[in-house]
Order: structure tokens, then C-alpha cells, then sequence
């Protein structure tokens, strides 16, 4: 009796939770407020430029996040919970408290095959189970972070967490790739220490992140978006003079002014 209303319950929040992300594939999450010009606040004319890529099914924008990926978060309770959290600073302390791994998926899950209701959801079968950290990423993606509070993720001091997804933020949504080095070398050299999947196997630095993002595009199961050649190849020929001592131009950061604070 408990397995067949077990079954039956399954039935019915996948089909229940498979028409709300039909209707609001946001989830009830929106941008954030912005400030008036005169006004302290993050601004909207500060706000990073993101891609325009559409998913095929919702029409919705997705990020560069893989589809599968994508539809899981979606499906899932936090992504839906974090509606009620409305200003980046509220983010940000969830992802404090909540975000100990960087993968995309939950450690240990990905490519396991799955059974039960779970397995004919479009996206969900054998994929694993979302991560928190790609769950808070698409939250931050829908406020429509400036450059500003961008800034305030990569140079966070209470989180390297909160950190590294600030720079998934830019490797997977940014517009224009060309922005990239600018804004990941002032941290080629950052040695803030974490597990990527949560697990000392994954120790790394805050400068070693930032390197792989920028030159290998698997990521724990999943595949970051190509950059462009031309980028690619003066990314690689930047790293190799910085590894060699070598730089012909100094310590940046994209966006360098403008925008009010998050």
C-alpha cells in the first residue's frame, strides 16, 4: 500500500511540477530592484550583459546551462523556494550557509541510472541530481547581477564558494567572452583554498579555478560553452606569459567603474 501511494504521490507532483515550469519556467523568481540614477543600489545600467541563448522547450532563457541540467533545477523545491528571496544580499547569505561543492550535480549522482516516476521526466532520467550551487547560479542569473555586485562574489571574504560561483557566473553567462580574461587574471594568483565537489580528492585554489575554467571545458560531468577561437588562443598565450613572468599589460578588472553598490 505505501509503495503504490508512494507512487501515486510522485505521479502527481511530477506531473504538477512539469506544468508550473510550462507556465513560469522562472519559478516565480524575478530580477531584482534597481535603484533611481541618484539613488545608492545596484543600477540597472550596470548590469553585466548576459547571453540571449533560449532553451528550445520553454523558450526561456537558459544561460548556457546545460538542458538537462536546466530541467532538473527547475523541477526541484529550492529553485521554487528561492522566489521568496528577492535582493542579492539574501542570496548571497543563502549561498553562505547552503553551498559547500561548485559541481553541477550532486556528488556521486550523475550518470547513475534513476527508476520510478522520476526516470520518464524529460531532463531528470540519469542525469543525477542538480546541485545547489548551479540552483543558487541560475537564482543569481534571473536577478541580473551588475558589475558591481559581480565584483562583490569574486572578492567575497567569508566564502570561497561563494566565490567560485562568481566566476561560474561569468563563464557561463557572459555575452561577450572577450571580457573574460579581464576579469578572471587579477585572481590568476589568489591561493583561497576549497573542495570543488565538497571533498579534499578536489582540493584546489581560488587561481587554479579560475585557470581551468578558462582553458578545459569539462566541468564535473558537464561541458562549459567553447569559447571562441581567437579568445581562446589569447587566453592560452596570456597564461603562458604570465607563467613566465611575462605580462605587457597590468592587473585589471573588467568593468572597472560605474554602478552602484548590490
Amino acid at each position: 500500500i505505501f509503495f503504490w501511494s508512494s507512487v501515486t504521490h510522485n505521479k502527481y507532483f511530477f506531473s504538477g511540477r512539469l506544468e508550473a515550469v510550462r507556465q513560469d519556467p522562472a519559478g516565480g523568481n524575478r530580477t531584482q530592484e534597481y535603484a533611481e540614477p541618484n539613488e545608492e543600489g545596484p543600477h540597472e545600467a550596470d548590469v553585466v550583459p548576459l547571453v540571449k541563448i533560449a532553451d528550445p522547450v520553454h523558450g526561456a532563457p537558459a544561460f548556457n546551462i546545460n538542458p538537462m541540467l536546466l530541467e532538473g533545477i527547475r523541477m526541484g523545491d529550492r529553485f521554487w523556494e528561492l522566489a521568496k528571496l528577492t535582493t542579492f544580499g539574501e542570496v548571497v547569505d543563502a549561498i553562505f550557509y547552503e553551498v559547500k561543492y561548485v559541481t553541477p550535480w550532486v556528488p556521486g549522482t550523475h550518470g547513475k541510472r534513476s527508476s520510478g516516476m522520476q526516470s520518464a521526466v524529460r531532463g531528470v532520467s540519469n542525469a543525477g541530481t542538480p546541485g545547489i550551487a548551479y540552483t543558487m547560479l541560475l537564482k543569481l542569473f534571473l536577478l541580473r547581477l551588475t558589475r558591481d555586485q559581480v565584483r562583490s562574489l569574486l572578492r567575497h571574504p567569508d566564502s570561497p564558494y561563494i566565490r567560485a560561483i562568481g566566476f561560474l557566473y561569468l563563464r557561463l553567462g557572459l555575452y561577450d567572452f572577450k571580457e573574460l580574461w579581464a576579469w578572471f587574471q587579477p585572481y590568476l594568483g589568489d591561493d583561497d583554498q576549497f573542495f570543488i565537489d565538497g571533498t579534499p580528492a578536489t582540493a584546489t585554489t581560488i587561481g587554479e579555478f579560475v585557470r581551468r575554467l578558462m582553458t578545459d571545458q569539462d566541468f564535473f560531468g558537464d561541458r562549459l560553452p567553447r569559447l571562441p577561437v581567437l579568445v581562446s588562443r589569447q587566453i592560452e598565450d596570456k597564461l603562458q606569459k604570465a607563467a613566465s613572468g611575462v605580462t605587457d599589460e597590468p592587473p585589471t578588472e573588467a568593468g572597472g567603474g560605474g554602478g552602484g553598490s548590490g
